[in-house]
């Protein structure tokens, strides 16, 4: 198991005077688990804040990935966390999230299943011999896009597959034609026949045109949201971009054909449907009224086309209704709501949220509120995240800080709010190197040392190398000299 803390931190100069505020993640080792239950994980987490010092009272906030041991609502780790402390928040991953979105969109349509199917056994085809690599390459000369290897669990890491599809098309085709020509291996022949002739219909180019769009938007939220510093209200408004992106391109069927229609031009391949025989199941009662289509084009754009994209702005919508809940509690302190709203309006939701944390902000909060936003109400208003008003507050304006401290109090707890576990998943990425076949055995109090000098080796390198020298020969000082 990995930890990661997060928190915020003002940095100073060397005047002792506020110049930053930054947002903190921070590795604090690795932990054998020998039972996987949710109570013995809750007993870990607990011992390991209590071994730093730390109190898990203050803990305003928790971030798994979605595994049901994790985040069951009644007897998962978080919910053990949260009787413990009422207000440690659960963030379901953002990343895990969106991982799940895409995969439910693929797994639900069985044209989209095929085409990836088609997508990985492309790259296994050229992938699995240097010979057929060095074939392709000599198509696609020096260019930096290449087919990629399809990840089985990132699913957003498909994209650099989608654009070598979708930009080295006519050369992969013009790869697979030599080789049915000129190869003597007979299977080698059979599996460059059968990956080009599931390419050369109009319904494989359109879902190249369509996936690379879909993929387009998913990678760019995939990437920003596994940012150390990124914060929720940022996660939300990138992902009611990507849905309203979505949502609009499902409008634009005619565009995403004549894209299409223009790549296929250039190998010969018809921009025409195929008229595929419907499998017919049986249905009964008021089912068996319903009607097939049968023109091929509204059957691609009604079962596909429309299905994939809705299934995947429904998936973004439901999936992120708990992040969503969760920042709705501080839409209060959100620059555009603060600058925007009435005196009565931010009151009333200040008060709201200030009963939630009664233990940290006092009554003074609303009026301390009211305070900040008439003191700075332009300065407030060109402000588009929480940190800038943090930073607007505590760096520039730091003497006004000390008359709104409660002011202060709720936007760094929002900081402090997980996004996502991606640092947690980049401590394995360690893991792997660090415990190789040769350093099977090291004990786990190494193995987590190894990992934080690694992980944190920027802020290792600022150490006094003597000092520590020092103390650790004081330490181990032999009573006796031999």
């Amino acid at each position: 198991m990995s930890q990661i803390f997060r928190y915020v931190s003002v940095e100073r100069d060397q005047n002792l005077r506020a110049c930053s505020v930054t947002v903190n993640e921070a590795f604090l080792g690795f932990h054998a688990i020998e039972d996987q239950r949710a109570a013995e994980i809750e007993h870990n987490i607990v011992a390991c804040v209590e071994s730093k010092g730390l109190d898990l009272s203050k803990c305003r906030g928790q971030g798994y990935d979605g595994a049901a041991t994790m985040s069951g609502v009644y007897s998962g780790v978080q919910a053990r966390i949260a009787k413990r402390e009422k207000n440690a928040l659960y963030v379901h991953c953002a990343a895990h999230n969106l991982n799940l979105v895409i995969q439910d969109a693929v797994a639900d349509i069985a044209e989209v299943t095929s085409f990836f199917d088609v997508v990985h056994n492309l790259y296994t085809f050229f992938g699995e011999s240097v010979r057929r690599w060095a074939f392709l390459s000599s198509f696609t000369s020096e260019s930096s896009v290449t087919l990629k290897r399809l990840c089985p669990t990132r699913w957003s890491s498909r994209h650099d597959s989608l654009l070598a599809l979708r930009f080295r098309f006519v050369d992969i085709m013009q790869a697979l034609s030599k080789l049915i020509l000129l190869s003597s291996n007979p299977k080698e022949r059979d599996d460059a026949a059968n990956l080009k002739k599931k390419m050369e219909s109009f319904e494989f180019v359109l879902l190249v045109v369509l996936q690379t769009k879909i993929f387009s938007h998913v990678n760019i939220i995939s990437k920003v949201l596994q940012s150390k510093d990124m914060e929720l209200s940022s996660a939300v408004q990138l992902i009611q971009n990507a849905v309203t992106a979505l949502s609009t391109y499902r409008d634009h069927f005619e565009e995403a054909k004549e894209t299409a229609a223009a790549l296929a031009e250039k190998w010969g391949i018809s921009a025409e449907f195929t008229n595929k025989r419907i499998k017919k199941v049986s249905r009964h009662f008021e089912l068996c009224m319903d009607q097939k289509l049968a023109d091929p084009e509204e059957r691609f754009k009604t079962t596909v086309f429309y299905r994939c994209l809705d299934i995947i702005t429904n998936q973004l919508s439901d999936r992120f209704k708990g992040m969503n809940a969760v920042f709705h509690r501080f839409k209060i302190i959100q620059p555009a709501m603060l600058a925007s709203e009435s005196d009565e309006t931010v009151i009333s939701e200040a008060t709201r949220l200030q009963e939630l944390y009664n233990d940290n902000i006092s009554a003074d909060f609303p009026g301390q509120l009211l305070s900040f936003r008439s003191t700075l109400q332009e300065e407030v208003r060109s402000c588009s995240t929480v940190k800038d008003l943090a930073h607007l507050l505590l760096v520039e304006n730091r003497a006004l800080s000390s008359t709104v401290p409660y002011v202060c109090v709720a936007l760094l707890l929002f900081l402090t709010l997980p996004v996502t576990v991606a640092t947690a998943e980049r401590s394995f990425s360690k893991l792997k190197l660090i415990k190789s076949y040769l350093r099977n055995t090291m004990s786990q109090q190494r193995l987590s040392g190894l990992a934080l000098l690694s992980i944190a080796n920027e802020r290792a390198r600022r150490l006094n190398i003597e000092s520590i020298v020092d103390d650790f020969a004081e330490a181990k000082a032999r009573r006796r000299n031999f």
